[in-house]
């Protein structure tokens, strides 16, 4: 009780009296801060349904923090997620929306938001909000989002517009291997072999070999007529991830 209300408890009408004045703004004030708290709380516990895949339990404790605190952007932003992976699209998207409309200066709610779009084909807009992520001067991945950028276009059938995104994401952290895979990628398909080997083996100073890597360098070794170093990844690959969807796309093509 604060100092002004003690001053009014001389019998139960000053009481009743204390709690009609400067009380009742004291009051109003700490329930919204239970009501945060509890959102926030809630929200976590979500999450952490989320991620043991308990999607009702999720649902029930995201839906009950934003019933606590509709203003809380980032309740909205994992109600966003939790929406999507349920595939009901369209809330997830007004969830999304809601997020960057409460924060538009969070890139991490703008590039998310970005990456739904793109996944639902709403190749337009998702592209545009990335580069608005990765354009956000305090974000700290904005490669990530100009990678995310070039995915929606590479989906959208522009693999020249994606290229020039995943170069932009190269000058910014040229160690970053999402993007050296892509352009080897990109490259391979584009008969540039001598290239797309030379982002290939920069991806694999900088991230783990995977069975996509190892086809790739398979592909890519044929092409330039490398018989031997073609051999070695093909070998790899069938030994490495014997029942990878790559190693059954080698063994199908020798086939041929």
């Amino acid at each position: 009780m604060s100092p002004q209300c003690r001053q009014w408890v001389v019998g139960i009408a000053a009481a009743a009296m204390c709690g009609l004045s400067g009380c009742i703004t004291t009051s109003d004030t700490l329930g919204k801060k239970d009501n945060a708290a509890a959102a926030e709380a809630n929200m976590q516990l979500g999450i952490n349904a989320m991620q043991l895949n308990n999607m009702s339990e999720a649902k029930a404790k995201i839906d009950r923090a934003l019933a606590q605190d509709s203003r809380n952007a980032a309740v909205h932003y994992v109600a966003g997620i939790l929406y999507a992976r349920i595939n009901e699209v369209s809330k997830a998207d007004g969830f999304y929306s809601a997020a960057i409309s409460l924060e538009p200066q969070n890139a991490d709610y703008t590039n998310g938001y970005a990456v739904f779009l793109c996944a639902h084909r709403n190749y337009a807009k998702g592209e545009k909000l990335a580069v608005k992520a990765a354009d956000n001067p305090l974000y700290k991945s904005p490669q990530m989002a100009l990678f995310n950028a070039g995915n929606c276009a590479l989906d959208d059938g522009r693999p020249a517009k994606a290229e020039e995104y995943y170069r932009r994401a190269l000058t910014m952290d040229p160690k970053f291997a999402r993007a050296l895979f892509q352009l080897a990628d990109l490259e391979l398909k584009s008969t540039n072999y001598l290239s797309a080997r030379g982002f290939l083996e920069r991806y694999h100073q900088y991230a783990p070999t995977t069975s996509a890597s190892l086809w790739l360098g398979v592909r890519i070794e044929r092409g330039l007529g490398n018989t031997g170093v073609a051999q070695n990844y093909a070998r790899r690959l069938k030994e490495e991830f014997s029942g990878s969807d790559e190693t059954k796309a080698l063994l199908n093509l020798d086939r041929q």
